[in-house]
């Protein structure tokens, strides 16, 4: 890349991405020495809230509307690059039309890891033990690894850890916690059911399952199950071996 930038070729655009950090920053420096170098700074996206701004913005720059549902699930279905994440939106807007509903949603990421290991965790830590498992099940019979099952349980429970006892308005809670407004909610709604002796045995199995996941476990699926009942009955039930 150097060397191309001491003789760029003529009438050619050339876009590169610097993803932060000290590494490439040589070449950063070069570029930014160059007469008719544009740089664009890009803010980094880590919120949960920002990336739902993000969905809402892509669809309102598509001439669409999407119910708060509908991005929220989108996003929680994509949680990977933004690029994917853009993709999506405008992939659902060409097939579904201009105004996107949750059941629009629902149909477009049918199938996807995240979309499953969400529903997964949302039926766990509702307590609702006998649909958590059948959805376990069918995503794990579709092939469906059971680590990002994990992953997608273990962020909800961290953030019903993170809300516990909270108190405050939606706005308030989602400044306080780093969450979107209506996460704060859900997290402090499902923190009520659980007692602090109850979550914390429940952070605690969440590493012991992740170990047996890992490689510790002969039958992983099994050491997920027992995770996600332990989970759903609010850890009111011991550990099964």
């Amino acid at each position: 890349m150097k060397r191309y930038l001491e003789q760029p070729a003529d009438d050619t655009t050339l876009v590169l991405r610097h993803g932060g950090g000290q590494r490439g920053k040589a070449v950063l420096d070069q570029v930014r020495g160059l007469a008719d170098a544009i740089e664009i700074p890009c803010l980094e996206i880590k919120k949960d809230q920002d990336r739902y701004d993000f969905a809402m913005g892509e669809f309102h720059r598509l001439g669409a509307q999407a119910t708060p549902g509908a991005a929220r699930q989108l996003v929680l279905a994509y949680a990977g690059g933004l690029g994917e994440l853009a993709g999506a939106c405008a992939q659902i807007v060409e097939t579904a039309g201009a105004r996107i509903t949750e059941d629009d949603v629902e149909r477009a990421t049918e199938g996807r890891v995240e979309a499953s290991a969400f529903k997964v965790a949302d039926a766990a830590t509702a307590g609702k033990a006998a649909d958590a498992l059948v959805l376990l099940r069918q995503a794990l019979s579709t092939g469906t690894d059971p680590i990002p099952m994990l992953a997608a349980l273990n962020f909800k429970l961290r953030g019903i850890a993170r809300a516990y006892g909270a108190r405050g308005s939606a706005g308030q809670l989602a400044k306080d916690l780093g969450m979107a407004p209506w996460q704060a909610e859900r997290a402090v709604k499902d923190g009520r059911a659980w007692s602090e002796e109850h979550l914390a045995a429940a952070i605690d199995f969440a590493a012991e399952t992740e170990w047996l996941l890992k490689g510790g476990s002969r039958d992983p699926e099994y050491a997920l199950e027992r995770f996600v009942l332990f989970v759903a009955r609010r850890g009111r039930e011991p550990r099964r071996a």
